[in-house]
């Protein structure tokens, strides 16, 4: 929409102002709570001295600069088809006069040793200097004297400029400020972004560490689930787990950034942790792993398509053990209660057994290999693997537990036998089991817009085991689900190197969803349309990329631009249905366009 007037504008965005005003103030009172309450540590008072001690960065948010924000805004806006709305923004609050618009600012937690102490900066020569829509008032709120600048009560804090930068930190903790430029205290510049948030744990004394760990323990722990035996036992579980996760780490550093050309949001991860800790035990595990599962990541038209191999750290295995009891005492006691006999219950037990064992190498030796996919190739839906593994009782299990169903009922003998084929075949030395279902079967009342896509579909599942792995592939034909099944166990008996890429892919999900329901009279034409938007929506992905060096994860997420563009399309287009005749839409652009 196209911005009528300036002050008209400068109205709607009042509030938004008046909370702005004091920003710097909010986010060091915040900071000053939490150094204190987290880390359990004394701040020094405004007559102790500091005498030669080294100020370090615990942690550190800040951004590359005020206008690489607005950038960055308008670039992920002009995708969402908004660019308007943020630039008449920028018209009121890009406004600033006093700041150096390309110089980074940020807010730091430092540390001597002793004390841990917040301070904020920002590239402003003086407070005069400093000019933007609301400045007046902020200004009324600042306290000149002769001891200094100051600003607010509890906690008071105190303005200082020196060489082109504003300083604030709380009242009686100047010792803490750099005596030169501060971006010094921001690291890694060369990867600065438009935000970014790291912490060194390096800084802090052991002591403190353990003190901040203690406190939000206890914080976690006031949440235990006391009236649950289970739930309690798990949740101790998972907090130990993550407890030594913590104190396994040393640094982490997240940047945020939106790519000038592209418009892709970026997000880069980076987690450094202890020697021969259980973390660094996980990377080692986790470095040049192979897969016998490549051939899952190439599944055709994937939605997503995951990968991981390696092998889990003693910390690692002890709580996935914990978790699969858990998972398999509550499995069982749902599953129980349907079953009426002491015959179906020692059956029952037998499966559960077989399971167990399948679980076992993950949870004994750690040795992990998996894969799973969503596929919109519409033959093929989903595909899951996993090894090492012991599958070979499995089938056996299975097969006890099906001819049991059959004597108990006999009349639906012959509709299992119909459907359902227990070791029918041997694929690649995987014992094959087969399901085959026609839709049509499953309802027998297919309208006839479904009707045109499902009636010659068959809900098919393909369960492989071995002797060291399990194989299920499902889908909607027949011979497809076949091909698959054995194009991935054929790929299997080869090792690669596992991929540390995965994505997640609308398109595919949009092209099925538009093939198999967008003739049916149930859906809107505002719904036709959306569809028709995803399965347009080639670049609209999330993607990962991660490496492991040593003890250091790099971690790489990418929101694509295509992902903006598609909300900005479908949020227009449903507008546009509702404003629009008949509720089936008009040209969007027409509708919002303003003289």
């Amino acid at each position: 929409m196209k911005m009528r007037n300036r002050q008209e504008m400068k109205g709607r965005f009042a509030v938004a102002t008046s909370w702005k005003l004091g920003l710097v103030a909010k986010i060091l009172s915040v900071a000053a709570i939490l150094t204190a309450c987290c880390c359990g540590v004394r701040s020094a008072s405004a007559d102790e001295p500091n005498g030669d001690k080294t100020w370090r960065p615990v942690a550190v948010v800040a951004s590359a600069g005020y206008d690489a924000v607005w950038t960055a805004a308008e670039r992920v806006a002009k995708e969402l088809k908004l660019a308007e709305a943020v630039e008449a923004a920028r018209a009121i609050y890009g406004d600033v006069q006093g700041v150096d618009r390309e110089k980074p600012l940020g807010v730091v937690v430092a540390t001597d040793g002793s004390s841990v102490v917040p301070f904020a900066f920002l590239p402003v020569a003086s407070v005069e200097k400093l000019e933007f829509v609301g400045a007046s008032d902020l200004k009324e709120e600042i306290e000149t004297t002769p001891e200094g600048i100051f600003i607010g009560d509890e906690p008071r804090l105190r303005l200082l400029e020196k060489d082109g930068w504003l300083f604030v930190c709380e009242a009686g903790k100047e010792a803490v400020l750099p005596t030169s430029d501060p971006t010094a205290w921001l690291g890694d510049e060369e990867n600065a972004g438009v935000l970014t948030f790291q912490i060194d744990l390096t800084a802090l004394p052991e002591e403190l560490l353990e003190a901040g760990f203690a406190a939000l323990r206890q914080k976690a722990a006031e949440n235990a689930p006391t009236d649950d035996e289970a739930a309690l036992e798990q949740f101790d579980a998972t907090l130990e787990y993550y407890s030594a996760i913590f104190d396994a780490i040393e640094r982490i550093r997240w940047t945020l950034d939106v790519d000038a050309a592209t418009g892709d949001l970026v997000w880069e991860a980076t987690v450094a942790c202890k020697d021969d800790s259980p973390l660094s035990e996980t990377f080692a595990g986790a470095q040049n792993a192979e897969t016998r599962w490549g051939a899952v990541a190439e599944t055709p038209n994937a939605v997503f398509a995951v990968v991981q191999a390696g092998k889990h750290s003693a910390l690692d295995r002890e709580f996935l053990a914990k978790q699969q009891t858990v998972a398999s005492d509550n499995f069982k006691t749902a599953f129980e209660i349907g079953l009426d006999s002491d015959e179906e219950r020692a059956l029952a037990e037998e499966l559960f057994a077989a399971f167990e064992k399948c679980m076992k190498p993950a949870t004994v030796d750690g040795t992990f290999d998996s894969a799973s996919a969503f596929a919109c190739e519409p033959t093929v839906l989903a595909s899951f693997a996993v090894a090492p593994v012991d599958g070979s009782e499995l089938t056996e299990a299975v097969r006890k537990f099906v001819e049991k169903k059959k004597n108990d009922v006999p009349e639906k003998a012959g509709e299992i036998d119909k459907f359902v084929k227990i070791g029918a075949e041997t694929v690649e030395g995987f014992a094959v089991s087969k399901v085959d279902v026609p839709f049509a079967e499953l309802e027998t009342e297919l309208s006839e817009a479904l009707a045109a896509y499902w009636r010659d579909k068959t809900l098919a599942v393909r369960f492989g085991t071995s002797d060291d792995a399990i194989l299920i592939v499902a889908g909607v034909d027949s011979t497809a689900a076949d091909a698959e099944f054995a194009r991935i166990a054929a790929a299997s008996k080869t090792k690669t190197p596992a991929p540390k890429r995965a994505s997640f892919d609308v398109a595919p999900l949009g092209r099925w969803a538009l093939d198999a329901f967008g003739e049916s009279d149930s859906l809107t034409g505002a719904a036709r349309k959306t569809l028709g938007r995803v399965a347009e929506a080639n670049d609209a992905r999330f993607e990962v990329e991660y490496a492991v060096d040593g003890n250091r994860l790099d971690a790489r997420y990418v929101v694509k631009s295509g992902v903006f563009r598609l909300i900005g399309d479908v949020v227009r287009l449903n507008i546009a249905a509702k404003l629009g005749s008949g509720g089936e839409g008009e040209d969007v652009d027409e509708l919002f366009e303003e003289e």
